[in-house]
């Protein structure tokens, strides 16, 4: 992963974006919800069902996020001096439970209708549901997208691929309930499996990442090359080590030891710090860098260990 350029946003409007896509979000997921509901109940789509459970889904998600977003962005406090970013990664897990017994529901349905298979009424309108979520997801895609490449948020860019995710499987349902609508009615029930198999594989994934961001997992091997070329590519860095790295929310927190030359003062060592701090604080945005200074004997340092 390629380190994030700076925003040319402030910190407050960053964190007004990220209030505004994250109510986005949710108002998207609910007003699907009662349009695919009331679809559903008028055709009996079981493949409008899973679009239904998914949307459920999104607005769970969407919600959690919001949630998780708003509490990350308080700031570090007395109780919580590194912030409270792994709110993120706790709303990852809830998000995780509540997909997969979604999906179980979603699966065990689509059984059921393929063996026993009903005809597909209103399908008209269930058509017409359907089109409106595809515009109103690409729209809410399109949003978040802008949001991540200023603010780098986690939690809105797994909101966004699953959003952009959903743009598929929506043309797949339109697709299944033409079928049975001429029909092919076991085809809606085959995409109702689908959908239920897809959003199973999206809850391992979403809750493998949360749990990796609570073990304090390190950052992707690319971004700590790029944070190892900074730091030794930076004037009087005889070498360093111990770099650790690790992400918490949209904050990423960098530690080293740097080995600078042993004669200078405490003032110049400072100064240096300062420097390379700086330099990292300019590679990898947002970050938090804590720095320690190692005295060394020119040419006795080895770069990097």
């Amino acid at each position: 992963m390629a380190a994030r350029k700076p925003s040319s946003l402030t910190v407050p409007q960053q964190a007004r974006l990220l209030r505004r896509v994250t109510l986005a979000s949710v108002s998207v997921a609910f007003t699907l919800i009662v349009a695919k509901a009331i679809a559903w109940w008028l055709s009996g789509s079981v493949a409008l069902l899973a679009s239904l459970l998914d949307s459920l889904m999104d607005a769970a998600a969407s919600l959690v996020t919001l949630v998780a977003v708003r509490y990350s962005l308080v700031p570090a406090d007395a109780e919580h001096r590194f912030g409270h970013g792994k709110a993120e990664a706790l709303a990852g897990l809830g998000q995780a439970a509540f997909i997969t017994l979604s999906a179980l529901f979603l699966l065990s349905e689509g059984v059921r209708r393929f063996l026993d298979p009903e005809p597909v009424a209103a399908t008209g309108l269930a058509l017409g549901v359907m089109l409106l979520s595809i515009v109103l997801t690409v729209l809410l895609v399109q949003f978040q997208h802008r949001v991540v490449r200023h603010t780098g948020s986690t939690a809105v860019a797994g909101d966004a691929l699953h959003y952009a995710s959903d743009l598929a499987m929506n043309i797949a349902i339109i697709g299944a309930i033409v079928a049975a609508h001429y029909g092919y009615l076991r085809v809606d029930s085959l995409v109702a499996l689908a959908v239920g198999a897809y959003i199973l594989v999206a809850a391992w994934r979403i809750g493998y990442q949360a749990v990796q961001l609570l073990l304090d997992r390190e950052l992707p091997d690319e971004e700590r090359q790029h944070i190892a070329a900074v730091i030794g590519a930076q004037p009087g860095v005889l070498g360093f080590h111990d770099l650790r790295t690790r992400q918490s929310g949209r904050t990423r927190f960098v530690q080293v030891h740097v080995e600078l030359d042993e004669t200078l003062s405490l003032r110049e060592a400072h100064a240096r710090i300062v420097e390379i701090g700086a330099a990292i604080g300019a590679a990898v945005p947002g970050a938090e860098v804590i720095i320690h200074a190692d005295p060394v004997t020119p040419g006795a340092a080895d770069g990097v260990r």
